[in-house]
């Protein structure tokens, strides 16, 4: 045998190994379960709710006293977090058989952060009624995105609309 054809051998079954290794560990890695799913979204969501108890701090007060651009500052920053938190929830692995689920949940929240800046918008051309109405569709698109999500019982990730308003 000469050794052209044993440095072929030997770099084909590295290569097959190499492959066989990397498509174990893609597998292995969407391998996990809804619990610990859950166990990696809830602290990156736990961190949004924070947040957003902080920011959404007295912007009912505000709309009441007609500081409008105040509250709606506080909606555009609302949005802001909503966004990364949707980035890490996205960037995280998946439970098989669990994918389309969480495709549609990510859709709602997309949505949901859509809303949170067209009320912020509102808000800062004056248009409170508008708000309003982004407001009760935002509700109606927490309760879309919470049922989609039942099976995983969350409790920082499920949206609880009443801290928006």
């Amino acid at each position: 045998m000469s050794m052209g054809t044993g440095r072929v051998r030997i770099g084909a079954g590295v290569i097959a190994f190499a492959m066989a290794m990397g498509l174990g560990a893609t597998a292995f890695a969407a391998d996990i379960t809804r619990e610990e799913y859950k166990a990696q979204a809830e602290p990156i969501c736990k961190v949004n709710t924070k947040a957003n108890q902080k920011i959404f701090k007295g912007v009912q007060r505000m709309v009441r006293q007609n500081k409008l651009g105040l509250a709606s500052k506080r909606f555009k920053r609302a949005s802001a977090s909503l966004r990364r938190t949707i980035n890490q929830l996205v960037a995280l692995p998946q439970p098989t058989g669990d994918e389309q689920r969480l495709a549609k949940w990510f859709k709602y929240l997309r949505v949901q952060r859509d809303f949170l800046t067209k009320i912020g918008k509102a808000l800062s051309s004056g248009n409170k009624f508008q708000a309003q109405t982004f407001i009760v569709r935002l509700r109606r698109n927490s309760n879309l995105a919470n049922n989609t999500v039942l099976a995983f019982e969350f409790n920082f990730c499920r949206i609880d609309p009443s801290r928006f308003t």
